[in-house]
């Protein structure tokens, strides 16, 4: 997502007023933890690009991460590993980036299947996001044997319309394999097996969501689903991210996850995990390093 505009701080500054993280009126429970990794907009790895987009979880634990120009695109992928010591902010370095690969599109999520259709580990991007980068397709990203990524992508038209979430997990359907795909209220599912072009069935059309807040990415495990939502231009200075978690029905199973924007600074864009530990890609406005945090589940 864009940058926001910070003018409101600014005249609040100037204006004497103290602002805090103020508990929204859902009474959310803060579970935004943890720095793990801090990735400032001069890192190698962006080439640039001033916006945190889409992240997910890879084979080995690395971790795949989409910087973009913003409005004016220009997507690249990056790869980061870690040495296995700790989840700390010292472990983590830039394996590989930034590929630019136009198959990306607005990059508003990513998914990772380690089969995809027979053809081994692959990245699946969403190019669309809720409204100003309206898509159906997804970008087909192969990665080679040891993570590494292949530049040459494909792309592939989804039959559900534009969609601005999507995710995979290798143990739902009982390990059979599921996909998910969201935008706005609906939430569309698929099997594990089988071309993206059909076979998707719309499960539910009215997910709950609150506060006119942007969609983001979503994670998915054997069980659940997670939505992210995020700040925009019409949120108050002491608005809060969120994030919903859901069954593969698209029922509540909880609906009032919080991760503060810290008057508006802190845009969450995503969220993944490696077994039992989940983490967020925090885009940080105003020039400020983005972040990956850990995630409370």
């Amino acid at each position: 997502m864009k940058k926001l505009s910070s003018a409101a701080s600014v005249l609040a500054l100037f204006a004497g007023i103290t602002i805090g993280a103020t508990t929204p009126a859902y009474a959310a429970t803060d579970r935004s933890g943890a720095v793990l990794l801090t990735i400032p907009n001069s890192s190698p790895c962006r080439g640039g690009r001033t916006v945190l987009e889409g992240m997910v979880a890879g084979p080995s634990g690395a971790l795949y991460i989409i910087f973009s120009k913003g409005s004016a695109g220009d997507p690249a992928l990056s790869r980061w590993v870690r040495d296995g010591s700790t989840w700390d902010n010292t472990s983590w370095t830039c394996a590989q980036g930034p590929v630019p690969i136009a198959e990306l599109g607005h990059g508003n999520d990513l998914a990772y299947n380690a089969n995809y259709l027979g053809g081994g580990p692959t990245l699946i991007a969403t190019q669309g996001s809720q409204s100003a980068f309206p898509s159906a397709k997804v970008g087909i990203v192969h990665l080679n044997s040891d993570g590494s990524i292949n530049p040459n992508a494909d792309e592939v038209t989804l039959p559900t319309g534009n969609i601005s979430g999507f995710c995979y997990s290798a143990t739902a359907a009982d390990g059979a394999g599921k996909y998910a795909a969201r935008r706005l209220g609906k939430l569309w599912t698929h099997a594990g097996s089988g071309a993206l072009t059909s076979g998707w069935t719309l499960v539910n059309s009215n997910l709950t969501t609150h506060d006119n807040r942007s969609d983001q990415g979503i994670d998915c495990s054997a069980n659940y689903i997670w939505n992210t939502n995020s700040i925009n231009d019409s949120t108050p200075e002491t608005g809060w991210n969120w994030v919903y978690q859901y069954n593969w029905s698209g029922s509540d199973v909880e609906s009032d996850i919080g991760i503060p924007g810290n008057t508006l600074m802190d845009e969450i864009e995503d969220i993944s995990h490696i077994g039992s530990d989940f983490f967020i890609g925090i885009n940080r406005n105003d020039g400020l390093a983005d972040t990956v945090n850990v995630f409370t589940e």
